[in-house]
C-alpha cells in the first residue's frame, strides 16, 4: 500500500510539473515592468521609450562614473528611466515607478502586501523591512515597502 501511495504521489508531481503548474521563484524573465499596458525592460533603447511616452519628460544628466559619456534620467508621471551610454545609444539601466499604473510581470504593484510579494516570487530574497530585493544574473527587482505595503517598485541592472 505504501508503494502505491508513493507511486501516486510521484505521478501527481510529474503530471503537475509537465502541465506547467506555476512555480514561485525569481528569474531574469521577471525583470520587466508593465506600465500603461506595455512592458519595459533593461537594455531598451531610450528612444523606443520616448516614442511610446512622448517628449513630455523632465530630464537630468551627469557624467557617468562607470562609462565614457553621460548617465541620463528621463522622468515621466508614471515612471523614471535611467540610462547609460552605449555607443551612439542610451540604454536603460533602471526603471522606477511609484505609480499605481505600474505592475511587475506577475501583476504586483503599489499597494500589494508583503505576503503578496513573497507568494508571487518566493522567499529567496533579501528583506530589509523597507525593501524586498530579488536578484538574478541580469539584474534585480526591488519592492520599496511602507510597512507591509509596496510603495514603489523598480528593476535595475546595478547591484545585481
Amino acid at each position: 500500500m505504501k508503494t502505491i501511495n508513493l507511486l501516486l504521489l510521484i505521478s501527481a508531481l510529474v503530471f503537475s510539473c509537465a502541465c506547467g503548474a506555476s512555480v514561485s521563484g525569481f528569474s531574469g524573465d521577471d525583470l520587466r515592468l508593465n506600465i500603461g499596458g506595455k512592458f519595459y525592460t533593461l537594455e531598451m533603447d531610450i528612444e523606443d521609450i520616448i516614442a511610446e511616452f512622448g517628449t513630455g519628460f523632465e530630464y537630468a544628466e551627469a557624467q557617468s562614473c562607470d562609462y565614457d559619456g553621460l548617465d541620463k534620467t528621463f522622468i515621466y508621471d508614471t515612471a523614471q528611466f535611467f540610462t547609460y551610454p552605449s555607443g551612439e545609444n542610451d540604454l536603460v539601466s533602471e526603471v522606477y515607478s511609484d505609480s499605481p499604473d505600474a505592475r511587475t510581470s506577475r501583476g504586483l504593484g503599489v499597494g500589494a502586501s508583503r505576503d503578496d510579494v513573497l507568494a508571487a516570487y518566493g522567499s529567496d530574497c533579501r528583506d530589509t523591512s523597507y525593501q524586498i530585493i530579488y536578484t538574478a544574473e541580469e539584474g534585480a527587482l526591488y519592492f520599496d515597502m511602507d510597512g507591509d505595503e509596496v510603495a514603489a517598485l523598480y528593476i535595475t541592472s546595478r547591484g545585481a
